[in-house]
């Protein structure tokens, strides 16, 4: 085989590709045997008739069309190899003749990149303090979780809970009855629509409040405009009108803060313990958020201090990659995107402009990131790549087959290798700008982590 490139504008590169007709010959054969198999001929067991006979039943074209499928993809992968291109898209394949077999592959490979000035920045490396008022917001916050509803002899107010009766009537149609149901009135709550819990602000129980709120303009159906004619004049809000009573109040009794609350929230001996590992665990977090925040900093200098032209092919695949992902996502969890796309109220041009713009953003720092490993021979080696492939898979609870497939399958190892190589580059910018070592915590590619249940608030019994 004859292979011959030619580079084209947008960083698009043309393969050459002349294929000897024993091949072709050899592509056409192997065709044969498998459609032969689909098709029915007089006379025949299915399977067994002459080639010549299925070429005339099914067409030679039918014939030719079934071999190319194969044979380009496999004579592509070969030249991409011996012309050493890195095809960053699926070929594009254009047959300009049959005899002798001559077609053109044309891919994206990853742009140029023009560096600037990256050893000149320079970060100094931020200070975590926590102060005291930090642990005590931590630690009212695990006495709000660890509270105790209990029966008070007092109007409510904001921040209680009540157990009532409702009726929600709108344009004489109810629309809303629930009989002892709690509900904690909580300020600015939207539910079931703004301004119901201020409304029930001094109410005691055994007593019945009328009352009519309007509805938001979001939560009213409004009928999509007809194109070509003018939007419908807004209309006046509707009105709920409400009738609620209250059965009883109850307030909101904190845990005292002693050796008591320590023990409640998790194994620690006394107040003091449980004090000392929130500041720890504060200190962490910042430091991880601190880290991180440097690293985007540094990052996003590096970038924008270079020059870079995205393919516009290139951006519409990434960008399909991730909306891929999303939906992907959505429908482990039973959504559809077009729901989510609903609920959020984000019509299908915005998501599709974001997620472009997310895609030019993550290409142009990768194709940075390569540019800067490669001027300061920052490597992944094959063990490195198999080392972070078992770990992966393995915390995931692959078994071993499924690990040692994973191993061999180039597509996975070519993505861990490109996320590895920028997380190393990563850390190489961040100990370059800081003069340090950032081998720990966010410069590593990792995030800023979420503190354990005693600084977070969370019920007991809940896991870090």
């Amino acid at each position: 085989m004859k292979v011959e490139t030619q580079e084209l504008p947008d960083s698009e590169v043309a393969l050459n590709l002349e294929v000897e007709d024993a091949r072709v010959e050899q592509a056409m054969d192997t065709a044969y045997r498998r459609l032969a198999g689909r098709v029915n001929i007089a006379g025949f067991r299915r399977g067994k008739a002459p080639r010549a006979l299925v070429e005339r039943v099914i067409g030679r074209e039918s014939l030719l069309e079934e071999a190319l499928n194969v044979l380009l993809p496999e004579v592509f992968d070969e030249a991409v190899r011996e012309a050493n291109v890195e095809a960053l898209t699926e070929p594009v394949f254009d047959v300009e003749s049959i005899t002798p077999l001559k077609a053109k592959a044309t891919v994206v490979v990853p742009p140029p990149v023009e560096l600037g000035d990256y050893h000149a920045i320079h970060r100094d490396r931020p200070e975590v303090a926590v102060s005291d008022e930090e642990v005590d917001g931590v630690l009212q916050s695990l006495r709000e979780s660890h509270a105790e509803w209990v029966p008070v002899e007092r109007a409510a107010a904001l921040g209680d809970r009540v157990a009532m009766d409702i009726v929600g009537v709108e344009d004489d149609n109810e629309v809303l009855r629930d009989e002892d149901v709690e509900f904690e009135l909580t300020e600015g709550s939207p539910v079931p629509v703004p301004g119901f819990a201020e409304a029930l602000v001094g109410i005691e129980a055994g007593q019945t409040r009328h009352f009519e709120l309007p509805v938001p303009a979001e939560q009213q159906e409004t009928p999509e405009p007809v194109e070509g004619e003018a939007p419908e004049e807004p209309k006046p809000s509707k009105m709920i009108v409400f009738d609620v009573t209250v059965q009883d109040v109850k307030g909101k009794e904190l845990p005292e803060l002693d050796d008591a609350l320590a023990t409640t929230v998790g194994s620690y001996k006394d107040l003091d313990e449980l004090k000392t590992r929130i500041r720890e665990q504060l200190r962490e977090r910042d430091e991880l958020e601190s880290k991180a925040k440097l690293e985007n900093e540094i990052l996003s200098e590096a970038v924008d201090q270079a020059t870079v032209q995205i393919p516009e092919k290139l951006v519409a695949q990434e960008a399909q990659r991730m909306r891929d992902r999303l939906a992907r996502d959505l429908d482990s969890r039973g959504l559809s995107i077009e729901q989510y796309q609903r609920v959020l109220r984000i019509p299908e041009e915005e998501m599709i402009d974001r997620y472009r713009q997310d895609a030019e953003r993550a290409l142009r720092r990768g194709f940075v990131l390569r540019a800067i490993a490669e001027h300061e021979h920052v490597e992944v080696s094959e063990d490195d790549v198999d080392a972070s492939v078992r770990e992966a898979m393995g915390a995931d609870g692959a078994d071993r087959r499924a690990i040692e497939r994973a191993l061999r399958q180039a597509e996975i190892r070519a993505r861990v290798r490109s996320a590895l190589l920028e997380q190393r580059t990563a850390k190489w910018l961040v100990d370059e700008a800081t003069g340090g070592d950032a081998s720990d915590g966010a410069a590593s590619g990792e995030s800023a982590a979420t503190p354990e249940p005693a600084m977070a608030g969370e019920s007991e019994g809940e896991q870090p």
